[in-house]
């Protein structure tokens, strides 16, 4: 198993890196998350990685923290995520917003990670949930907290930017901020009026 690369950034990709460790030419897939965040080429970098190893493939999957590696994990234990899936998870979300949507049945946003149909996120939901409520330990809202309705006005609010036009993660991005600074009692029609606002602003 290989744990980390540190290494200097030759190429930036779509889905990708490519990395020289010591002369030897790596290629690593990244989350959009990731790649953004990523040095220019010719700076160094470490990240955390994952092989995926199939009879007739080989893989290398990259993070920058280890809350990301363990989220991408966690997602691919799951019936029916791939490795690509799995990735788009945390193009989608931070692993802390990724491990609430499982936690509070949130499939509207679950639904909004590009390759998550309805039957995967149920699974999602599902086989995670109790692996996510040890990981997050004590503090966890349950099924029954007023969490529900907030996630829900949330989720209506992603899918309401998505019919505009905008990307899942950039809805996301923009809504969760927007919540943030309005509070989690905000409605729907405050959450898209703040998030449009940002997202125009230059």
């Amino acid at each position: 198993m290989i744990a980390f690369l540190q290494g200097v950034v030759t190429g930036k990709f779509p889905d990708r890196l490519e990395l020289d460790v010591n002369g030897v030419g790596y290629e690593v897939f990244v989350s959009q998350k990731t790649l953004q965040a990523c040095p220019a080429a010719g700076q160094s970098v470490l990240l955390k990685t994952y092989l995926h190893v199939r009879e007739d493939l080989m893989q290398l999957f990259g993070f920058l923290k280890d809350s990301e590696k363990q989220a991408f994990l966690l997602a691919l234990s799951v019936s029916g995520v791939g490795p690509k899936a799995a990735m788009n998870v945390l193009s989608t979300f931070a692993p802390e917003a990724f491990y609430q949507a499982v936690l509070h049945n949130d499939l509207a946003s679950l639904k909004s990670i590009p390759g998550i149909g309805q039957k995967t996120a149920q699974h999602l939901v599902l086989e995670l949930k109790d692996k996510v409520t040890k990981l997050v330990g004590g503090g966890v809202l349950t099924e029954d907290s007023p969490f529900n309705a907030e996630t829900k006005a949330i989720a209506d609010s992603v899918q309401a930017m998505m019919a505009l036009g905008y990307s899942a993660a950039e809805s996301r991005r923009a809504i969760l901020a927007a919540v943030q600074e309005l509070g989690e009692k905000s409605t729907v029609e405050d959450i898209l009026r703040s998030s449009l606002k940002s997202i125009a602003a230059p």
